[in-house]
Order: C-alpha cells, then structure tokens, then sequence
C-alpha cells in the first residue's frame, strides 16, 4: 500500500508542476508509456517488470522543461545551455523478492529523494550533477551522481544518447540497502557485514529513439550498472545477488502538435 501511495504522490507532483504550463501559448508537450525489466532489489539477480511513465513539456526560448521519465520528475529552470533546478525521484521497496534469504531479511519501503541537479550541454556533449536527498523517512540518506554523456543521429529518424554514470552514497543509504546487522538480519542466516559510505556504482546506458512520424516515436533503454566497494562485497550482493545490474525497457510516446 505504502508503495502504491509513494508512486501515486511522485506522479501527482509531476503532473502539478506540468500543469502551470499547459496554458502557454509555445509549449510543446509530449507523454508516453512503457515497461521495463529492472533487478527485484538493489544488487539482485532476479529481475521483475516495471511500469515506465514518460511525460515532457517545454516551453519558452531559453529550453526550460520539466521531465517525467520512469522513476525520475526534473524541471530545468535556467536555460538550454546550462541546466539546473529541483528533482523528485522514487525508489522501490525490498520485501517480496524472490531471493529466500534476502527475503526473510527486514523489510525495506518505498522511498522518495528530493534534490536539484545542474547539467552542461555543448553540442552534442552532456556533463551533469544530480545532489539527491531521502525525504521518505526511509534510508534518511542521500546520493550524489556524476554522469557524462553523448547523443549522435546515425540516421535522420533516429537518435542515441550514450551515458556513464558513477554514485556516491553516504553511511545511511549504504547501512539501509548493504548492511546486515542484528536490526535487520531477520531469519536469513546472513554474515554481519558493516556498509560504509563510498562510491557503490558506475554505470553505462544507451537510450535510443526513433520517430515513427511527427506524432509518435519509441524509445528503447539499455543500461548496465556495476555496484562497487562495500556495496559489491554485501552479503545480499556478493552471496545472494550479483553486482551485475541490468535494466531494459521501451516506451510508446505521443508528441502533441
């Protein structure tokens, strides 16, 4: 129930902050959905399907947008050059998995970031800083993301955007999702193990998409994440699950005209 509530207010405050500009005269709007298959858990070997949202509106000179895009809502508020203002994103929860040990483990909910994040665009160049923060009550910790990244049109219908990605996590992100202590042990029979702050990811992805025509296009995503340091040699990671972490999905989107 807590995970239904949580998704449903993260698609209520993206729907809120687009809703401002559905009345300007030069806004462009476009909304999709999809699946993907995504890991039970962080650091599992088992994969489960995920819905995917997709909205975009832009509007003015200066490229403000705000973004919808799976787990993740961000509105640019500076310009299409430099980029920055708030984000909200969504975690899932740890509880039904399908791990036996892990889940006989205490149960982790749902939990909502809040942050901001400033990106440089130069062409078809993309370096950004997303700074996200627990406001949940969940993990009460926060994340730091630097990600580079370059998009190319191999042909006239189709675009690619490739990204590599590394995370920092602080001691209370890494004690919720790594740590096996006597608090959250349950009956799985796991080794204690201490999770301290540190880099825990890098990461790789590829979004590709094709217009069909100038109302519809499909977009497919790749990516793979490997978990490092404390959160590679986990118990839940390195004995039940993988540090391995794969991700797929592609969406319909409509562009309104």
């Amino acid at each position: 129930m807590k995970k239904m509530k949580i998704l449903v207010l993260c698609c209520l405050a993206g729907v809120l902050m687009l809703a401002p500009n559905a009345f300007a005269s030069d806004v462009k709007t476009s909304i999709g959905l999809g699946i993907g298959m995504a890991p039970d858990y962080e650091g599992s070997e088992d994969y489960e399907a995920v819905p995917l949202p997709y909205a975009r509106v832009t509007w003015g000179d200066n490229g403000n947008y705000v973004l919808l895009n799976g787990n993740n809502v961000r509105v640019n508020l500076w310009s299409q050059e430099w980029q920055a203002g708030p984000l909200l994103q969504y975690r899932m929860e740890r509880d039904s998995v399908d791990n036996d040990r892990v889940k006989r483990m205490k149960d982790i909910d749902s939990a909502v970031e809040a942050g901001a994040f400033i990106a440089y665009q130069s062409g078809p160049w993309r370096l950004g800083l997303d700074v996200a923060a627990d406001i949940s009550d969940e993990h009460d910790g926060y994340l730091v993301t630097l990600r580079g990244g370059y998009t190319c049109t191999p042909m006239e219908n189709l675009r690619i955007t490739t990204s590599l990605s590394t995370t920092y996590a602080d001691d209370d992100y890494m004690e919720t999702y790594f740590q096996v202590d006597s608090k959250n042990v349950g009956t799985s029979g796991l080794s204690l193990y201490n999770a301290d702050s540190g880099i825990k990811d890098v990461g790789l992805s590829v979004v590709a998409d094709y217009s069909l025509n100038k109302s519809w296009s499909i977009m497919g995503i790749g990516s793979y994440t490997c978990l490092v340091g404390d959160a590679e040699d986990s118990p839940v990671v390195d004995d039940e699950g993988s540090e391995n972490q794969m991700f797929f999905g592609v969406m319909g989107i409509y562009h309104f005209n």
